[in-house]
């Protein structure tokens, strides 16, 4: 072999190097930016998702107060109509005790 060929087989092994070294520089580059973007897109999504948890914790604790009012009130309801019957009775059952012992 010439000197000549041994010389671009020579340059063109540097070459093939470089051009490799560039790839895997250029690689590495990609893949940093692809897990500094992904990382990025995480965080945004845990970001979105906690928003939207607290969103979802407010509705509830609303949905929650409204509740408990509804049922307050229901339930308070219910104890005027009890005691509006007891009231009603009351005057029998007085009447019923007082006949109980005066009759003794």
């Amino acid at each position: 072999m010439s000197i000549e060929a041994i010389n671009v087989v020579i340059a063109a092994e540097k070459l093939a190097e470089k051009e490799r070294n560039d790839a895997l520089g250029e690689a590495r580059k990609i893949t940093a930016d692809a897990e500094t973007a992904g990382k990025g897109k995480v965080q945004n999504a845990v970001k979105s998702a906690e928003s939207q948890v607290q969103t979802l914790c407010r509705e509830a604790e609303d949905r929650g107060k409204e509740v408990a009012a509804e049922t307050a009130s229901k339930v308070k309801g219910d104890c005027l109509s009890l005691k509006k019957k007891a009231e009603e009775k009351m005057d029998m059952a007085v009447a019923i005790i007082m006949g109980r012992v005066v009759n003794r």
